[in-house]
């Protein structure tokens, strides 16, 4: 099976070091390695924006205000 194919069923971790390593490649690998990194770069990135999209969007944190000291204690 192909990588392109397996990119789909990589865990967020695999697929985070398959991004470093294809970026790595593309500035520094060989002609083919480039070649391949362009073609894989695409894939890589549509894959994220899709995982992005299907995480739910995390609840807004609520703060708490701080307490004023009361009026009565200063007697």
């Amino acid at each position: 099976m192909a990588i392109d194919e397996r990119i789909a069923s990589y865990s967020d971790k695999e697929l985070a070091t398959l991004r470093e390593n294809v970026e790595r490649l593309a500035l520094s690998g060989s002609t083919p390695q480039k070649l391949e990194a362009e073609r894989l770069m695409p894939l890589i990135l549509a894959e994220l924006a899709e995982r992005k999209a299907r995480t739910p969007p995390k609840p807004a944190r609520k703060t708490v205000a701080a307490k004023k000291p009361s009026a009565a204690k200063k007697a």
